[in-house]
């Protein structure tokens, strides 16, 4: 079935850096099961800010028995994160969808090399953790951020580092001292590795250089995994047009066991469409990134525009994202109960 918002109280505010903020959720008993998760996955939250509804993933910090919280750093021009940094306080009351995401750990018995920038360390600290509870290799943590003021989990990390010396180490990187994470670094960090899982999170530049460098030093493409916070910039081929004529720009689309006749207008997607018509299908991002929206396909053809958010296997399954997909067929049928 699809995913639902539920009102949740702040427990606890952690100011992690000047601009970064935890947030700590008391899940109900009788939504327990409902939020449990796995590391590497996010939460999406929903909120009226001046008067708009305004709708955020944002990444799970936490691990295991720990209390859950996402954590959220202010973006210039950010409605919901200088919001929640700003003016939330604890006792309050948000709406949130519980966990989602597919950026997490396959198997804890492969050495692990973890790669963030910014607050692209948050679902990479709720991995790392995971790792080094459940698993015996070791692991790699290269970070990387503007100035020691804005590292996110410092002392959390150097705690963990002590605790587990053997087998845990932690590299910084910080700009203002001229240190980046670009390709030609990236090669001679992984040199020597053995066969590793590589888990990458942070701005889009960041990602593409590391991206790129652990292309070049061969490794392997599935064990390779990105977590986008905004949609990749692309070139959209000519090919993709606006679906308006005849009967493919008639779908069905199925919610809480309910169908819905939606007529697509004119540059709309699966999501605008049925958003149009206020059946309040779950979604997030908007842009192709974070699967919130995601859905099956019933019957039918369908476009996605890009996909940077769905696995191959789910792709291959009939999965897609609604906020990034049309109708290139009559008969297209699709189902969020199905996702």
């Amino acid at each position: 079935m699809a995913s639902h918002f539920h009102s949740l109280r702040i427990q606890e505010l952690k100011k992690e850096t000047a601009k970064t903020v935890s947030i700590v959720f008391e899940i109900p008993t009788n939504l327990v099961a409902d939020f449990l998760y796995q590391a590497g996955q996010y939460l999406t939250l929903k909120a009226t800010i001046n008067g708009e509804e305004v709708r955020r993933s944002y990444s799970i910090s936490s691990y295991g028995t720990e209390a859950l919280q996402v954590s959220c750093k202010v973006v210039d021009g950010g409605k919901m994160s200088t919001h929640l940094v700003n003016n939330i306080g604890v006792d309050d009351r948000i709406e949130v969808m519980p966990p989602m995401g597919n950026f997490t750990l396959r198997s804890v018995d492969q050495p692990l090399v973890l790669f963030a920038a910014g607050s692209g360390i948050t679902p990479i600290f709720s991995i790392l953790k995971k790792a080094l509870n459940e698993g015996t290799n070791s692991i790699k943590l290269l970070y990387g951020n503007r100035s020691e003021d804005e590292v996110i989990f410092k002392s959390q990390l150097e705690a963990l580092r002590s605790a587990h010396s053997d087998r845990f180490m932690v590299q910084h990187f910080l700009s203002d001292d001229g240190e980046r994470l670009d390709s030609e670094r990236v090669q001679s960090l992984v040199a020597g590795i053995s066969e590793a899982n590589y888990f990458i999170c942070g701005p889009e530049g960041m990602i593409a250089a590391v991206k790129d460098g652990l292309e070049k030093s061969n490794v392997a493409a599935n064990n390779i995994n990105i977590e986008y916070f905004a949609s990749p910039k692309t070139e959209k081929e000519a090919t993709v047009e606006t679906v308006v004529s005849g009967e493919v720009n008639e779908i069905i689309a199925e919610l809480d066991g309910e169908r819905h006749n939606i007529t697509l207008e004119p540059g709309e997607s699966i999501l605008d469409a049925a958003n149009r018509i206020g059946i309040d299908p779950p979604f997030s991002c908007q842009s192709g990134v974070c699967t919130t929206c995601k859905c099956k396909v019933l019957s039918g053809e369908v476009e996605m525009e890009n996909n940077f958010g769905l696995g191959e296997d789910e792709a291959e399954e009939g999965f897609i994202l609604s906020c990034i997909s049309k109708p290139t067929s009559a008969g297209v049928v699709v189902s969020w109960d199905e996702a």
